[in-house]
């Protein structure tokens, strides 16, 4: 039996070595995992951890910079930083998430399908260590000294933190794809008192459900959550621009 082509495949391409070095940095970036004024490795070091050439990394590191996410900075206390991403977040602009809001409704699709269902299995699944560290992240952005910046890398901690505790490598990989598509987006938006309550508010009926171990709600809130960003986000820099 002969199978008939064509079938529904991909066309190889060759992905240069610093693209694949620079993905990995800006999703790091992206999800708060490097925070803002945290130094680099030197380029010797991070062609060690990439098992890449300096002149590769060097050209990764370019590209990063010119994006605004990181600077190259001289003198004795020289080296690369990070940038806030939020104070830079002018360089992805409402006409680009306006032109591109077909995208992300799909990519909020599938956020309504993987993080609620990622909080069903946390709430049986989550461990007392990982409440704790909900909690702290909770009790952090309340802070009267916390940042934009912090705030919204306390918001990716949390999601992350239950999407991990499902249990489900799968789930917690989905999360991390969703997050750094529409961390952009977040980046855009408002920080103030009230946003911090109000984000504080539903994070906290999550916790609580998640401490109830009860399943059912934990999802039901989740989607809920989820459902008002994705609104939010649609007002403020899509219908509002």
């Amino acid at each position: 039996m002969f199978i008939r082509f064509p079938l529904n495949l991909e066309k190889v391409s060759a992905k240069k070595v610093s693209e694949f070095i620079r993905e990995q940095l800006e999703e790091a970036i992206i999800l708060k995992e490097l925070l803002s004024e945290e130094q680099l490795p030197s380029e010797r070091e991070l062609a060690e951890i990439f098992n890449a050439s300096r002149i590769t990394v060097r050209e990764a590191l370019s590209q990063l910079e010119s994006k605004g996410l990181i600077e190259k900075r001289v003198g004795a206390k020289g080296g690369t930083f990070i940038l806030p991403v939020t104070a830079n977040s002018h360089k992805r602009t409402r006409a680009e998430i306006k032109r591109d809001w077909e995208q992300m409704l799909k990519v909020f699709e599938y956020r309504t399908i993987i993080e609620p269902e990622g909080a069903y299995l946390a709430a049986e699944r989550i461990t007392a260590g990982e409440l704790e560290l909900l909690q702290s992240y909770l009790d952090k952005s309340m802070e009267p000294e916390c940042t934009r910046e912090w705030f919204r890398a306390l918001d990716v901690k949390f999601h992350l933190t239950i999407a991990k505790a499902s249990g489900n490598p799968y789930c917690e990989a989905a999360v991390r794809q969703i997050r750094t598509k529409i961390n952009p987006a977040l980046d855009l938006m408002p920080y103030d008192e009230e946003i911090r309550a109000v984000n504080y508010g539903i994070h906290s009926e999550i916790l609580t459900a998640l401490k109830a171990r009860d399943r059912e709600q934990s999802r039901e809130i989740m989607r809920r959550h989820i459902g008002n960003s994705g609104e939010a986000i649609y007002a403020r820099l899509v219908a509002k621009g």
